[in-house]
C-alpha cells in the first residue's frame, strides 16, 4: 500500500493544489512548538516548514529516500517493532509530536494515539497536535481505514488523556462540523498540552 506508487501520487500535485495546500500547511505548522517530531511526515511536506532541529518518522521507504534526497530529517519507522513507543528518540530533544493525516490510515488508531500519548510524557514532548479528515475527506481515499473525530476520541477515552490538557478544537479552513460532510479539505484539528 505504501510504496513508490504512494510518494509518486504525493509528489504529483498539480501547482493549483500545491498553492492551495500551504495554507493547511502553514495551518499545522502553527500548531506546533518548538522542534517537532512530524509521526508520518510522508514526502516531508509540513516538515521542511518546521523549525530546525525537527524530524520525521515514516512508514514508506520511498517517501524516506524522497526526503533524505532533499535534506530533510527522516527515520524509517515500523509501528508493528516499536509498538508506538518511539524508543529510539532521545529525551527532552522535542516539545511537539504531530500527526497529520495519519490516524485514518490505522486500523487501531486508539490504541496508537494512547501509546503515542504515553512516549511523548517519557520523551518530554509536551504538546502533540493531530489532524485528521472529516467525513467526505476521509471517503475519498482507499487508504483510509478508520474515521476519527471528536465522538471517535470521547468513545475511546481520549478526547480528554490523564496528564495532558486539551487546548485546541477547530476545523480547518472553516470551523463548520457540518461543512465536512460535503467538502473533503474540511480537516478537523486537535492539541494537547502536558500538564
Amino acid at each position: 500500500m505504501y510504496d513508490e506508487r504512494y510518494t509518486d501520487y504525493q509528489r504529483r500535485r498539480g501547482r493549483l493544489r500545491r498553492l492551495v495546500r500551504r495554507a493547511y500547511l502553514a495551518h499545522a505548522a502553527r500548531l506546533c512548538r518548538g522542534r517537532v517530531l512530524d509521526f508520518g511526515c510522508g514526502i516531508g511536506a509540513l516538515l521542511e516548514r518546521l523549525p530546525a532541529g525537527s524530524m520525521g518518522l515514516e512508514v514508506n521507504a520511498a517517501s524516506v529516500a524522497y526526503c533524505r534526497s532533499r535534506g530533510l530529517n527522516v527515520t524509517l519507522y515500523d509501528p508493528d517493532t516499536d509498538g508506538y513507543g518511539l524508543r529510539d528518540l532521545p529525551i527532552d530533544r522535542f516539545e511537539t509530536l504531530i500527526a497529520s493525516h495519519v490516524l485514518e490510515h490505522l486500523e487501531r488508531p486508539d490504541r496508537a494515539l494512547r501509546l503515542l500519548f504515553d512516549a511523548c510524557g517519557r520523551l518530554g514532548i509536551t504538546r502533540v497536535v493531530i489532524i485528521v479528515p472529516g467525513p467526505k475527506g476521509f471517503a475519498s481515499d482507499a487508504t483510509h481505514r478508520t474515521f476519527v473525530d471528536e465522538a471517535y476520541l470521547r468513545e475511546r477515552l481520549l478526547l480528554d488523556v490523564a496528564g495532558w490538557r486539551r487546548v485546541y478544537v477547530r476545523r480547518f479552513p472553516l470551523d463548520n462540523a457540518w461543512l465536512g460532510r460535503v467538502f473533503t479539505h474540511n480537516e478537523l484539528s486537535l492539541a494537547w498540552e502536558k500538564t
